[in-house]
């Protein structure tokens, strides 16, 4: 035989084909059609050919599922099922779903609190009829609000009651890395975020968000990569760290003081954030806000300049009037006055210690406030006052650490405004507190520091030295949830209801009568989505001209049925349907949703009438 021979036999065809390789040739067959299912049915084994006992067997199934269902049940309620569970005998377990969370032990004998339709999981209303506060995981604005989560279509693809604690929340790496490993892949190649797959094998460098004062003094945040050169804190703050961490300690008031990074960076409870750094706090016990080398026990508080100028002129003005009533000398100063204590002690203080420090605004009275100045007098509290403000904005006292910059109007001296980074990254969650054994320098290098613009923010390579990926080996094995929360406070909430006034009306987030579906009810009473849109009662978006589009971009009728280009309707299974709803078959034929042929009022039809 050679290549293209073909042999016929009972139907099957044989061909030779060319040979291929090493082969000496290759036949192609072609089984007949007909012929394989019988050929096929011949290789069965049916249970009627085994001669096997079946109603003998329906009758054991029919008392085992009686037993089940019926006698052990029966008996474990007569027993208890402690009882049950303690016996090699099935027991409730059979049939319960399992336990419930903790959290939502306080339901178990609810279960219609969650399972509004009998036999029907945990739906999304369900769960946000309680859970108001939970918050969408990406920008709904940008992003619209019913997008497509990926890793699951419902709160129960994540959150799994009745399986154990481990369950009810998702902490796996693929929650985040379905997406994240690609975003591209899922239409989230927006440019602001990228690809992660892993911490310690994929992971981006960190990226800081420090606030930054724009030209009209507002403050706005921005984001850049921690290996900047480019980087700074401009704060307009001066602090050098590593002067005030010096181990030989700093000149106090009234001995030298050793600080540490605790001295002021104290964290709040739960160690996610940081109190708030003031003057009065943690620096005003060294930095004496002094104004006059004659009266060194008088401070001023801290505070704007023009406020500033005020109390000087106040303080200054009350030091004349004191000096008259006393008949001294209009250029004498008065001495500081003495603290006396009740019983008419005075004041004690260990030798070589300053007095404590007065207030100017706590030694002028309220009366001295009304009275006339003289020339004389006038003059005198102007040249104080420029003396002293001048010292203090320019020589040692502001100055020390503020910017400082001159400007024309009644106070020269402009103080640029000063405000710190609270939170370098916005979007992880660290605890300082479950980081209490390592030393505070050994992720931020306060101690080298010598300018408040230098950002003390460790980097990724700090913590891939104890931390590494879901899978990691010699390291602490951490998934994306353990520094980043998937709902994310600063987003749209996921459910629109926030709570039900006396009439029923249910109430948004925003304050907005909406729907069941979170549509808003506007003063019309039309519904409104979260995007803007006028949309009907099943959420479809109505145009301009009235038409209904619904969310795949199709023009539908008031049933939802799809109006294709000629304007013939089609219903969610692909069939055409008249106006009515009933598909149009073979023949345009109508049939109803139970199956029955009828005409074109409804009515049914006899076999006879089909055409």
């Amino acid at each position: 035989m050679n290549p293209g021979d073909v042999v016929d036999i009972l139907g099957h065809e044989f061909r030779v084909l060319s040979a291929e390789g090493d082969s000496e040739y290759l036949i192609e067959v072609e089984i007949k059609v007909s012929d394989v299912d019988p050929l096929r049915d011949r290789f069965k084994t049916r249970l009627s050919q085994l001669n096997f006992p079946v109603r003998s067997l329906s009758w054991v199934l029919f008392w085992l599922i009686v037993s089940v269902s019926i006698l052990i049940p029966s008996f474990g309620f007569l027993a208890g099922m402690d009882f049950m569970r303690a016996a090699p005998v099935p027991d409730d377990r059979q049939w319960l779903a399992g336990k419930l969370h903790t959290t939502h032990a306080f339901l178990s004998n609810n279960c219609e609190s969650c399972h509004a339709i009998p036999f029907v999981p945990a739906r999304d209303e369900e769960c946000l009829n309680c859970h108001l506060s939970v918050r969408h995981h990406y920008d709904t604005k940008s992003l619209g609000a019913h997008r497509d989560y990926q890793i699951a279509s419902d709160c129960q693809g994540c959150h799994r009651e009745h399986n154990g604690a481990q369950a009810i929340v998702r902490s796996d790496q693929a929650l985040c890395s379905s997406c994240h490993s690609n975003l591209a892949d899922v239409g989230l190649d927006t440019g602001k975020l990228r690809n992660t797959a892993d911490f310690l094998e994929e992971h981006p460098s960190f990226m800081v968000s420090f606030l930054e004062m724009q030209p009209d003094e507002t403050w706005q945040m921005q984001r850049m990569e921690i290996w900047d050169d480019d980087l700074a804190e401009v704060s307009n703050l001066k602090f050098p760290h590593d002067v005030h961490m010096s181990e030989d300690g700093i000149d106090g008031v009234d001995r030298v003081v050793v600080l540490e990074c605790t001295s002021c960076h104290v964290s709040e409870k739960g160690g996610l954030q940081f109190r708030p750094v003031t003057m009065e706090k943690h620096c005003a016990s060294c930095h004496l806000l002094t104004f006059d080398p004659e009266t060194p026990d008088r401070v001023v508080p801290h505070g704007a300049p023009l406020e500033l100028i005020r109390q000087l002129e106040g303080y200054y003005a009350y030091q004349f009037l004191q000096q008259q009533n006393l008949g001294a000398a209009a250029q004498q100063r008065t001495e500081p006055q003495k603290v006396e204590l009740p019983g008419g002690q005075r004041e004690a203080r260990r030798p070589g210690r300053r007095r404590n420090r007065q207030m100017i605004t706590d030694l002028m009275p309220a009366q001295s406030a009304g009275e006339t100045l003289t020339l004389k007098a006038k003059t005198f509290v102007e040249q104080s006052v420029k003396e002293a403000a001048t010292n203090l904005f320019e020589r040692q006292t502001c100055t020390i650490c503020h910017e400082i910059s001159p400007q024309e109007g009644e106070v020269p001296w402009k103080i640029l405004p000063v405000r710190l980074t609270e939170d370098w990254f916005p979007m992880a969650e660290f605890s300082h507190d479950s980081h209490i054994n390592m030393g505070c320098v050994g992720c931020h290098e306060a101690d080298t520091s010598t300018e408040a613009t230098d950002v003390l923010m460790p980097d990724i390579g700090s913590c891939r030295t104890c931390h590494g990926g879901e899978h990691a080996e010699e390291r602490l094995q951490s998934t994306c949830i353990s520094c980043h929360k998937f709902h994310i406070d600063a987003q749209g909430p996921m459910g629109a209801l926030l709570l039900i006034d006396e009439e029923g009306n249910l109430i948004d987030t925003e304050g907005n009568y909406v729907d069941e579906r979170g549509n808003i009810i506007d003063e019309e009473g039309k519904l409104i989505d979260t995007e803007g849109n006028y949309v009907d009662e099943r959420g479809n978006i109505i145009d301009a001209e009235g038409y209904l589009i619904d969310t795949d971009g199709n023009y539908v009728d008031e049933r939802g049925n799809i109006i294709d280009e000629e304007g013939d309707l089609i219903d969610a299974d692909g069939n055409y349907v008249d106006e009515l709803g009933n598909i149009i078959g073979e023949g345009d034929n109508l049939i109803d949703e139970e199956g029955n042929l009828i005409d074109e009022m409804g009515n049914l039809r006899e076999p006879a009438d089909i055409r």
